[in-house]
């Protein structure tokens, strides 16, 4: 230990980890006595408290689990992002600066981010942190900050620490070197399928290394042979010597083709998503008999709110397929379920997989007997508030538009995850309570809207203000959801203006769609079938399946001028709401909205254009497949079909996937093909219903599908 780092009567260790556990003992009790250094203990263990004893104790040396260092990145980190664009500029520079530096053996981190150390105290020199899992992306950005955080790994049976970074020489992602006396290596290595290191079991021997189980002779002759320790645990060396953790050798999941795969490794990989906050992989034997990998995932709700994101689900899956597409095929998770409690994890922060797993086993065979999972008991002030007459008659008309409703709805219940409501029929939900019980919730707040208790209290709240004149708020109407939302008018500029005439800006955007065309064919083809079939007057939809950024583009190139100038759209503000996007989509008559914060302006806005004879064009997927093939169709095209009594012209295309697939860069100049369907025409008003909606987006989906795989076929014949 002491050739690893000087440790005396100078410094001051803080111990907050249980003294049961032996890295504590070693660390926070036997170290300070043999160095004669102070130890810090704390009769109260808060973050608060943790932090002013840094601050206030003179601490110099700190051994801590992952969690701890999780907190105060995120701490630090979310509170740049509230700050002003030039000061989150110029904490960019200087980290970037401070990487340079250190990699010349410079550390300019304390000049230009002293709070940030002033966190740890002034005296600080070695952090140290194990025990589980620590993130490689967490490690980086503290080394841009000028903090090391080293990276150490032990065991019980090794008296605690056997390897460390070194404080001169941190190898983030490893946990260094062994030891002074300590001698370990790898045996029964696997090889990878995606070229990373051959991972084998790391066994050691040393000093440290346990004489064996207190009388367990059994146990002990399974772990120690031939004087080596079997730990368990999986790893490799690097050509330097740092040992990298791999996972456990009893949570290694083998596939039934014979591939190891490491649960730490997939779901380090899944974690990039900032909207899950914890995921727990594991093996579950598929519908074929076959294996397969399977996921817990819990959100980062704080993460969705901030984003004003109330389809969990959905952007979840679309965080999912765009990181497997990053992976090898057997480290790809194909199904998981969502978790709206933190997984359990060991006091130092382990993932407890056992027992996740036995849980999801029992709710799957819960499910299936029709059993119910045990709930929390209800507080006596949620057993009063669920016993209010406007409560309960709210709570009946949530439970009839519920599509997964449990006998018993709760006020904590979640909207989407627990009630199955979509952000549309979310929609429609809060308006039928709203005309059960008065009140009129302005539109700003219906995306911090989650819980059933959110929307009632939302309602109830606007009621008893006599809320019928504020901003964003619905003036009462005799018509049910859509209905009544739709037959407003939006009051944005953005939006109000896409009628204004514009002859010059449309005829010069007409011959540039016309030239994008013309460059096309040059390198490859554009085939067109049923032009005809796009209506010469009069309001329609045009509706395609979305495989690439440059499916709206050629749909330009393809229609004539009269058709063209007559087109709007509605585009997301992830793509279109800053810098030269924003520019494009004032350009191309594209209103800028955020349909996940605000549903309701971005379908007023398509009834707006519809209403005064523009076509729309509109993706009903909401999103680029991730492999070329048509995925989910949303209801939104046929709300507005049906409401604006407007058709719907589908439209099938083909090779825009291969010439620029989703998550990747513009790959070739593929061949071209787009069918255009005939006109779809809706049901009538009154027959709207949500029996209706999902009718007319079946039947457009089934349309768009048909054709799509037509042109699939041609494709790969002519490939042949």
């Amino acid at each position: 230990m002491f050739a690893w780092a000087h440790i005396g009567p100078e410094d001051a260790i803080l111990g907050v980890l249980p003294l049961f556990h032996v890295l504590s003992q070693m660390a926070n009790l036997l170290l300070p006595l043999v160095a004669g250094a102070r130890a810090v203990f704390l009769s109260t263990l808060n973050t608060t408290e943790l932090l002013k004893a840094l601050r206030e104790r003179q601490i110099t040396a700190f051994a801590v689990v992952p969690q701890f260092f999780y907190l105060i990145h995120d701490r630090i980190f979310k509170e740049v992002a509230q700050k002003r664009r030039l000061t989150r500029v110029a904490f960019g520079t200087m980290r970037r600066v401070t990487v340079f530096c250190r990699k010349i053996g410079l550390n300019p981190g304390r000049l230009f981010f002293g709070k940030v150390h002033e966190l740890f105290g002034k005296k600080m020199r070695l952090l140290v942190t194990g025990g589980s899992r620590f993130d490689p992306q967490v490690g980086r950005d503290f080394r841009s900050l000028g903090i090391d955080v080293l990276q150490a790994y032990g065991l019980t049976e090794t008296c605690g620490g056997a390897f460390v970074n070194s404080p001169r020489h941190n190898v983030i992602g490893s946990v260094g070197k062994a030891l002074k006396g300590v001698e370990a290596k790898i045996v029964d290595a696997q090889t990878s399928d995606d070229g990373s290191p051959a991972s084998g079991e790391i066994i050691m021997r040393g000093p440290i290394v346990m004489k064996g189980y207190w009388n367990r002779p059994d146990a002990t002759a399974d772990v120690l042979k031939d004087g080596w320790l079997y730990t368990g645990d999986l790893g490799y060396f690097d050509a330097d010597g740092n040992l990298f953790i791999s996972g456990r050798k009893k949570e290694v999941i083998i596939l039934s083709n014979g591939k190891n795969v490491y649960p730490e490794e997939i779901e380090a990989h899944y974690l990039q998503s900032p909207i899950i906050k914890e995921i727990c992989v594991m093996g579950m034997e598929g519908a074929a008999g076959g294996d397969k990998l399977f996921a817990v995932i819990v959100p980062n709700f704080e993460a969705l709110r901030q984003r004003k994101v109330v389809n969990t689900r959905e952007v979840i899956r679309y965080d999912i397929e765009g990181l497997s597409a990053k992976l090898a095929s057997t480290k790809r998770i194909s199904g998981y379920e969502i978790w709206q409690d933190d997984l359990p994890r060991t006091t130092t922060r382990k993932i407890k997989r056992f027992e996740i797993q036995k849980r999801v086993q029992a709710r799957k065979g819960a499910d299936a007997a029709g059993e119910l999972a045990a709930v929390k008991p209800l507080t006596h002030e949620e057993k009063s508030w669920l016993e209010r007459d406007d409560v309960k008659r709210a709570l009946k008309i949530i439970r009839d538009y519920s599509t997964s409703a449990p006998e018993n709805i709760r006020p904590g219940d979640n909207l989407e995850l627990d009630l199955g409501l979509d952000s549309m029929r979310r929609v429609e939900v809060l308006v039928a309570v709203e005309q059960e019980i008065g009140g009129d919730v302005p539109e700003s707040e219906l995306a911090n809207v989650y819980t059933v208790r959110e929307m009632v209290d939302a309602v109830r709240e606007s009621a008893a203000m006599g809320s019928k004149a504020g901003e964003g708020a619905r003036p009462a109407h005799t018509f049910a959801g859509w209905s009544a939302v739709l037959r407003e008018d939006p009051t944005d500029p953005a939006v109000t203006t896409i009628t204004n005439s514009r002859p010059i800006t449309d005829t010069v955007i007409f011959l540039a769609t016309r030239l994008a065309g013309f460059i096309w064919r040059a390198f490859s083809r554009i085939d067109v079938e049923g032009l005809e079939n796009v209506p010469s007057s009069g309001s329609f939809l045009l509706c395609s399946n979305h495989q690439s950024y440059l499916d709206p583009a050629f749909l330009l190139v393809i229609l004539p001028f009269k058709t063209l100038r007559n087109l709007f759209a509605v585009g997301t503000s992830e793509i279109f709401g800053t810098g030269i996007m924003l520019r494009m989509a004032k350009l191309f008559r594209v209103m800028v909205v955020d349909p996940d914060a605000n549903l309701i302006p971005a379908m007023r806005a398509g009834a707006y254009g519809l209403r005064h004879g523009l076509g729309l064009v509109l993706y009903p997927e909401g999103e680029r497949s991730i492999d070329g093939t048509p995925r989910i169709f949303k209801k939104g095209a046929a709300i507005l079909s049906i409401h604006l009594q407007v058709p719907i012209v589908p439209i099938a295309i083909e090779g825009f996937f291969e010439s620029w697939p989703r998550g990747k860069s513009f790959q070739k100049f593929a061949p071209l093909k787009i069918k255009i369907g005939k006109p779809m025409i809706p049901p009538p008003e009154s027959k709207a219903s949500e029996e209706a909606y999902a009718k007319l987006t079946t039947e457009l989906k089934a349309g768009v599908e048909q054709m799509w795989k037509g042109l699939d076929r041609a494709s790969e014949q002519r490939k042949s």
